[in-house]
């Protein structure tokens, strides 16, 4: 949802961008030759800078996903970690029992063969 939203703000952007050059050149036409060019003029250098930072702004969103899906996946392989060490504990303890029956075993059966 927070992706098509920068989008829809890019959109809308350009939208009113495109509406106020083509104004301009309404008004520079009925107002004259000399003034049509002037806003022509002013209409590119608008254009220009809207464009370089409609370009940050992408970088810096695309940045942020790229980020955000960093730490996800630190955040995963934490988890899985911690996971594995509740298994790690978990086979320990096993062990400790499996060791526990086996020392049983082992003097009862040095109590039979003596």
């Amino acid at each position: 949802m927070k992706q098509d939203r920068w989008k829809l703000y890019l959109k809308v952007l350009w939208g009113a961008v495109i509406a106020l050059l083509v104004i301009s050149l309404l008004a520079g036409l009925i107002g004259g030759s000399e003034s049509w060019t002037t806003m022509l003029a002013g209409s590119v250098w608008i254009v220009e800078v809207l464009g370089v930072l409609t370009l940050l702004f992408i970088i810096v969103v695309r940045l942020k996903e790229w980020i955000e899906g960093q730490v996800g996946n630190i955040a995963d392989q934490k988890s899985a970690m911690a996971g594995a060490d509740t298994e790690l504990q978990m086979l320990r303890q096993s062990l400790e029992r499996i060791e526990t029956k086996v020392d049983r075993i082992e003097k009862v059966l040095d109590g039979i063969s003596e």
